[in-house]
């Protein structure tokens, strides 16, 4: 789960909206394929990765991207 999640390329994801990205969770973590979910609460989105990944830490950042495009990100839960 993402909170404090800020959008920089699109305007968002509605409630129960879902979208494809590659997600980092640390600067020199390579980007991984998720699906992010929309919560009822427009300021997390929950991270649903392909494969598990190792390491997710409370308190980093995941940042999401759409090839080199920055869609958005927030701190991991």
């Amino acid at each position: 789960m993402a909170k404090e999640v800020n959008w920089i390329s699109i305007a968002g994801l509605a409630p129960g909206a879902t979208l494809r990205a590659e997600v980092k969770i640390r600067n020199r973590h390579a980007a991984a394929p998720a699906t992010l979910c929309a919560t009822a609460d427009t300021d997390h989105v929950e991270v649903r990765f392909d494969s598990p990944q190792r390491a997710v830490t409370p308190g980093q950042g995941a940042v999401f991207y759409d090839g080199e495009i920055v869609l958005g990100g927030g701190w991991i839960e």
